[in-house]
């Protein structure tokens, strides 16, 4: 029991660390390009108001293609010539946009503005004359970067406050706060149990989740790939990307395993008694929907847990502990059963099921199958204990 116990909290503990890793990096990504497009840009902007002002000779003008198989995108690229204290100096910065984007028209529209030969305005660094740019203004791009990293970010963080429990009490789902929930009085009689979690569901959650990071990534990946095509290789962001990648082959693999899962033998309960009361003692008759050949071990576990949410200060916490295990199957080879009849004892000395918000007790059927080198079995089967009868 203090073993089960003790895998319980440790599950508690890695799904805690899974947010926060989750969270940590969804953050990270997203303000890591923000400051780069977006707020650098911004912060550039504002310190060369007191930059120097000065007259400047244009030596080249052109829009600059990236040429590649998802689609072209412009870069003005304009160079120019200036002098300051009797020094001349070179730059071939037009604005403080740093990237590449689509949009040939508008770029060339600028461009033509500065012919070569011309005399134009240009904006020189104090602290660094050789920086100069032609223009001030806040970049185009800025006010699509920060909008949509926010969302990356805004993510990330309820990610980390969600894992440390400081997510307000108020945004819980209200139906999931509920003063208390009414438990079963009368018996309901013989039914089939339904597992808590369907594989389907596990399989669109994990391909939901895989296409949007993977999606993401891809896009920086293929800003790597151009790099090395075109001989000038981002280095910095194709070292960044490599966990990134890890955290999407890692998604493409959990999908793999759940779609392998689906092919794992069914293990159908059914209780005598679908609300079984303290004390009561009931039959259960299982049946795989397939052959248990693989199977090497198959048991069923009737467990019972308390779930406590409770709030210290702005944390809002919540403990599961299990009061109650045991086996009411084990099969050590379950290759020569297919189906068959056990009974279970609701102990009666413990507690009904029940659900007053903050506070839970938990009841389920679990099954567990151990098959060497495929997804092992693993269901469980909520169910509803009732409170002794009144006399």
């Amino acid at each position: 029991m203090n073993t089960m116990q003790k895998s319980i909290t440790s599950k508690s503990a890695g799904s805690r660390i899974a947010g926060i890793l989750f969270g940590l990096l969804f953050f990270g990504v997203g303000f890591l390009f923000c400051w780069m497009m977006a707020i650098s840009p911004l912060l550039n902007v504002i310190n060369s108001k007191d930059w120097i002002e000065a007259d400047c000779v244009i030596t080249s003008s052109k829009v600059h293609t990236n040429r590649s198989s998802d689609g072209d995108t412009y870069k003005i690229e304009i160079s120019f010539s200036y002098e300051l204290e009797g020094r001349n100096y070179r730059s071939d910065t037009y604005d403080f946009n740093i990237s590449s984007s689509s949009g040939y028209d508008g770029k060339a529209k600028i461009v033509a503005r500065y012919p070569v030969g011309s005399k134009k305005t240009c904006w020189i660094n104090p602290e660094d004359p050789t920086h100069a740019v032609l223009s001030r203004k806040v970049p185009g791009i800025v006010y699509f970067v920060i909008p949509f990293t926010s969302i990356f970010m805004i993510i990330g963080l309820t990610a980390l406050l969600g894992s440390f429990g400081l997510l307000p009490k108020s945004w819980s789902i209200p139906f999931n706060n509920a003063r208390h929930k009414r438990v079963a009085t009368e018996a309901k009689g013989t039914k089939q149990l339904t597992p808590k979690n369907s594989g389907i569901g596990k399989v669109l959650i994990i391909t939901a989740v895989a296409c949007f990071w993977n999606g993401i990534v891809s896009v920086f990946l293929f800003q790597v790939y151009k790099g090395f095509q075109e001989g000038d290789p981002e280095w910095f962001l194709a070292i960044f990307m490599i966990p990134f990648v890890c955290i999407g082959l890692l998604l493409i693999l959990g999908i793999i395993h759940s779609l392998l899962s689906l092919a794992n033998p069914k293990i159908e309960l059914t209780l005598s008694e679908s609300s079984p009361t303290l004390g009561q003692t009931v039959e259960l008759e299982w049946q795989a929907n397939k052959p248990l050949k693989r199977v090497s071990k198959l048991q069923i576990l009737l467990i019972g847990k308390e779930a406590a949410t409770y709030q210290r200060g702005t944390k809002t916490t919540t403990d599961t502990s299990t009061f109650h295990i045991c086996a009411i199957l084990d099969l050590e080879n379950p290759a020569l059963h297919q189906r068959g009849t056990v009974t279970l004892t609701i102990p009666k000395d413990s507690m009904h099921s029940f659900d007053s918000g903050n506070n839970k007790i938990l009841w389920e059927l679990a099954v567990d199958g151990t098959i060497h080198r495929f997804p092992d079995i693993n269901d469980t089967y909520p169910i509803t204990v009732r409170p002794l009868p009144s006399v």
